[in-house]
């Protein structure tokens, strides 16, 4: 998809739109079979880092296993686009 410098080298507007898309494409899904959802509330860079803050919906609100479903998703977004990332979820 996108290489880390690439990735990197993009507007933050470019950026959001990217996590955005990869959230649509490889983690969505997972989540709406299990009557779940997610959803991107901001993007912010803070010194090295690139926070990315969402928001559980549906089910995920209360799912007992949402702590390794964020941490999933982290990963993914980590090997995905740059490995600077930081998933929170509020």
């Amino acid at each position: 998809m996108t290489d880390q410098k690439e990735f990197n080298d993009m507007t933050m507007v470019d950026k959001i739109n990217t996590i955005d898309k990869v959230i649509e494409d490889k983690i969505r899904g997972f989540l709406q079979k299990d009557n779940g959802d997610i959803e991107l509330l901001n993007v912010v860079e803070r010194h090295e880092y690139l926070m990315v803050y969402v928001e559980y919906q549906g089910a995920c609100v209360s799912c007992e296993s949402s702590g390794n479903t964020l941490s999933s998703i982290e990963t993914i977004l980590r090997t995905t686009l740059a490995d600077n990332i930081r998933v929170i979820s509020l």
